[in-house]
């Protein structure tokens, strides 16, 4: 059912949304598809840490802050602290081991509904604020050289 609920958050972002909102939503949705596919029992120097789970959470966790940081909204910032949250259980599994399996699971997992859930409400107030005034800033710094390599 969560891979529904993201590939329709993902996909509404990626239609309807900014630049933020479209990266969020790409690297939600990769990052969703990555922990499907390596949530494995890999070898771990950790007892009881889903290794491939905490490389996808901190890579998406280094995708969140930089979008935070360049994006000319607030909600990025509410997405980065709950995955930082969600990520946080794996600091704590790896620092107790006797953390129980299950607690540990609902850690990891129980942020993503919110975060998909201000993803769409992101969406929705980009989309808003284009019908009202007819533009909205994607990045706290728009100039033509933006991004552009400096050589």
């Amino acid at each position: 059912m969560f891979y529904a609920i993201q590939i329709g958050a993902s996909g509404y972002a990626l239609w309807r949304g900014g630049a933020p909102e479209r990266l969020t939503g790409l690297a939600l949705l990769i990052a969703a598809v990555s922990t499907g596919l390596l949530q494995r029992d890999f070898p771990s120097p950790f007892s009881g840490v889903e290794v491939g789970v905490m490389v996808v959470d901190v890579l998406l966790l280094l995708a969140m802050i930089g979008i935070t940081l360049h994006a000319d909204r607030f909600w990025p910032a509410w997405i980065t602290a709950l995955h930082a949250l969600g990520s946080g259980a794996h600091l704590a599994k790896a620092i107790s081991p006797e953390v129980i399996r299950l607690v540990y699971a609902v850690l990891a997992a129980a942020w993503s509904y919110p975060i998909v859930l201000v993803l769409v409400i992101g969406t929705m107030r980009h989309s808003q604020r284009i019908r009202t005034r007819g533009w909205d800033l994607d990045w706290s710094r728009q100039d033509p050289t933006f991004g552009q390599p400096s050589f």
